[in-house]
């Protein structure tokens, strides 16, 4: 069958109506598009659902300052203030730090160093105080011993060191609390104003919180916000920047339980 004239006329009409509306549908189907892949940027931006590129950013922390001397001192001699001990590395049962301060159970250098954390607290209208420092080999035997005869070993372990494996014998940790009494030697500490004082400030004179909330996989202790340890002002800056333990700072095997052979720390080392 022929078309006559105005029959063609007519679907010519309708095809062009019919390719402006397609027109029109892409038009709108880019707009569209595009406002809603800005929005998804903007909410991604505002939330704490990172992009691709802000993955990248924050899985990126740094390691140490550049030129850090990590071989200043020894991690491995009792008497070295960077001695790392843990559950894998013991001291010897019959060392005794040098110069122990004896009003403030600590030797000299972190003594002086904890008198002026708790002036600082003070300035702040803060009061700390110093609840536990040195202990011997034996006298940590006895702390150790009680807690488990009275709650189990694998509890103790948990929280409390075996004699060898305790910082406190190093005369190079404290343990601090508030004036009050209030939390002490507990993890309410954490959330005492004196207890986040000092999880802010410890770094800035040479102490770290050597047990933090989220490490405990790898210092093997639970979080100990009040049991902070003397590593001096420069090595407590990168610890603080990093967010490492020191074993992670050093390179150490972290150990969460005792292994069956342990690293002798020995003087001189």
């Amino acid at each position: 069958m022929i078309m006559s004239v105005h029959s063609l006329r007519i679907v010519k009409k309708l095809a062009e109506k019919l390719s402006v509306f397609l027109l029109l549908v892409a038009v709108v189907g880019m707009i569209v598009w595009w406002r809603r892949d800005d929005n998804t940027q903007a909410v991604l931006k505002n939330t704490n659902i990172p992009t691709d590129t802000q993955k990248t950013a924050q899985s990126t922390k740094p390691i140490s300052s550049p030129g850090f001397n990590k071989k200043q001192y020894s991690v491995n001699d009792p008497a070295s203030i960077w001695v790392v001990v843990n559950k894998g590395r013991i001291l010897p049962a019959d060392y005794v730090p040098a110069n122990l301060v004896e009003n403030m159970n600590l030797r000299s250098e972190p003594a002086t160093a904890l008198k002026s954390l708790i002036n600082g607290a003070a300035k702040d209208g803060l009061k700390l105080i110093l609840v536990s420092g040195y202990r011997s080999y034996t006298s940590q035997k006895s702390v150790y011993d009680s807690y488990v005869a009275t709650q189990g070993q694998a509890a103790a372990d948990t929280f409390s060191a075996r004699p060898g494996h305790s910082e406190h014998q190093t005369g190079l940790a404290a343990d601090v609390g508030a004036s009050s009494g209030k939390c002490q030697l507990d993890k309410c500490f954490g959330d005492t104003p004196e207890g986040q004082w000092l999880a802010a400030n410890a770094y800035s004179y040479g102490f770290i919180i050597r047990y933090p909330q989220d490490k405990t996989s790898l210092t093997g202790y639970d979080f100990e916000p009040w049991h902070i340890r003397y590593i001096g002002i420069d090595l407590a800056n990168e610890v603080n920047k990093t967010g490492q333990t020191l074993e992670q700072f050093f390179g150490l095997p972290a150990y969460s339980n005792y292994p069956a052979d342990y690293y002798q720390l020995k003087t001189g080392s």
